[in-house]
């Protein structure tokens, strides 16, 4: 807890170097967390000048990003661990083994939850990908109750996101992301084109955009980067913000709790004892953030909160219940290096298909990624993208230093497991088409002796891993819900003035990668506040 006595400011917008001059005294939001979904809030917010934001963020912000302790977070072509991260990892037991691939690995026997401490969050340190989230994706959510999420109503917000070359009706061509494919005629490797070619020989569709009507089959990744700069909400949504008099950046400031006026928002307490008061506030910490300052300020499970003394402001069981996460593990081959040639950029295409194979009549629930690090090597992500298996996240206690309690309970569903047992069994199969021979060689995990389905199980439950995904860890729907923590426009069940905008109030994970669809929610939840 802080060690100084508390101050408490109204938010003076003057005295922060991130604020360029004297701000409008008008309604003061406080948005938590300047990762995907706090930049994009801070940004459309703040497009209104009777609006007052402050972003709160606990990592650095890099005003420039050609600043050289940024290379990490500018680096469109690196992913997986940097030195942006939490620190956090998973209470998930990992059995021990001499052939688990180590990449995305810090230590062996130990599952990382990446997270980026960094303005843009995840959107900073990821590997770029710009799928969006699917018409059956938005579906599912409105079967959960989400009836305002329509894959009709969140279209336009999708499409104000992106500034996608490909055009049509389905894409944005004037929003602040721009997203790059590769193709045959601005510098797909061979390779990559080859991977394309081995899925097509095993009854693939070929598209050339994954974020179209379908979304099924191999073809070219849609990317957030540009010219190799990875193109981060930092980059993009709170560059265009920034110098706004009615925008303050503080950075490098981490969040204990929210202060409360009975049920009513007022501010919050940062981890040096500074109170910052509004009138509304907005956490956006994402889905282990978000629920651990909740806890913190009283609301969540009422069992957690009298076992570590905390006074009760809302009551609200699912809080830190109903993570979700995309499992995957990394298939690994050698390579002939001469062959492949060039390495970068290191991922380029992938296939999504269904782990029925490619003649089933089945939704799409894998996915299949080709990158090359190193030479001589090549690495396969096989990812699961319906699963089933929910964990959780959880405070220890209230001290906001001590990093919470995270089980991802990857592939606790026995069906989780099957599914991508039969992934890792087909990628097999595409790596033996005659369009990879002269690329891939020997199979290094699972390696060729692991051939049964009961080997293969256990191998995948030793390498298993994680997309880096989380998300539902604060899940709308209708107050009253065991499992519901905000309303359809992110407010907090039995408080006022208090918000979640980020990926932990998804009612189900979608079956992309989250980045699109988190701004999406960010996009919408700030025109709603707007209103």
């Amino acid at each position: 807890m802080a060690s100084e006595p508390a101050r408490r400011t109204r938010i003076d917008m003057t005295t922060n170097a991130h604020s360029a001059q004297q701000a409008t005294t008008g309604r003061r939001v406080v948005v938590v967390g300047g990762g995907s979904a706090g930049c994009v809030m801070a940004s459309r917010l703040s497009e209104d000048p009777s609006i007052d934001v402050v972003l709160v963020e606990a990592g650095p912000d890099y005003e420039d990003i050609d600043d050289p302790r940024a290379a990490n977070v500018r680096n469109a072509w690196g992913f997986g661990f940097t030195t942006h991260d939490w620190g956090y990892v998973s209470d998930d037991h990992i059995p021990e083994s001499t052939n688990t691939p180590d990449f995305a690995m810090v230590e062996q026997g130990v599952l990382p939850v990446f997270a980026g401490k960094v303005t843009g969050g995840g959107s900073s340190v990821n590997a770029t990908n710009a799928l969006q989230p699917t018409r059956r994706d938005m579906d599912r959510w409105v079967g959960l109750g989400a009836t305002d999420w329509t894959w009709d109503e969140v279209l336009p917000y999708l499409q104000k996101i992106e500034n996608d070359p490909i055009g049509g009706d389905r894409h944005g061509t004037e929003g602040y992301v721009p997203v790059h494919r590769w193709t045959a005629d601005n510098g797909l490797r061979p390779f990559m084109q080859a991977f394309v070619d081995a899925c097509a020989e095993q009854g693939h569709p070929v598209t050339a955009d994954l974020n179209g009507e379908s979304q099924l089959g191999a073809g070219p990744v849609p990317l957030n980067q540009q010219d190799g700069v990875r193109q981060s909400s930092a980059v993009t949504y709170l560059k265009a913000a920034r110098g706004r008099p009615n925008l303050t950046v503080r950075d490098d400031e981490q969040v204990d709790r929210v202060l409360f006026d009975g049920t009513r928002a007022i501010g919050i307490v940062l981890v040096s004892g500074e109170e910052l008061l509004a009138d509304e506030v907005v956490l956006s910490a994402g889905s282990i953030g978000s629920p651990a300052i909740l806890m913190r300020s009283g609301v969540g499970p009422k069992d957690v909160l009298d076992g570590l003394g905390i006074d009760v402001v809302s009551a609200l069981d699912g809080v830190g219940q109903k993570l979700g996460d995309h499992p995957l593990v990394y298939m690994t081959y050698e390579a002939d290096a001469e062959a492949m040639g060039e390495l970068l950029p290191p991922l380029q295409t992938m296939l999504v298909f269904s782990s029925g194979g490619a003649d089933a009549a089945l939704e799409p629930d894998l996915h299949a990624i080709p990158f090359t690090l190193e030479p001589g090597s090549l690495i396969i992500a096989v990812g699961l993208v319906r699963p089933y298996s929910m964990g959780s996240v959880s405070i220890r206690s209230r001290d906001p230093l001590e990093k919470p309690q995270i089980l991802l309970n990857l592939m606790h569903h026995p069906d989780d497991l099957k599914r991508l047992v039969a992934g890792v069994a087909h990628v097999r199969e595409i790596v033996a088409s005659p369009s990879l021979e002269k690329y891939v060689g020997a199979e290094l995990w699972p390696g060729p002796d692991v051939v049964d389905r009961g080997d293969i199980s256990r191998a995948v439950l030793e390498a298993k891993n994680t997309y880096v995904h989380m998300v539902s860890t604060c899940s709308m729907g209708d107050a009253g819900l065991p499992w519901a923590v905000v309303g359809q426009d992110g407010s907090v069940h039995g408080t006022q003035g208090l918000r979640v905008v980020d990926a932990s109030i998804m009612p189900v994970i979608p079956s992309v990668p989250t980045n699109f669809t988190t701004m999406m929610i960010a996009e919408r939840c700030a025109a709603l506040m707007r209103r």
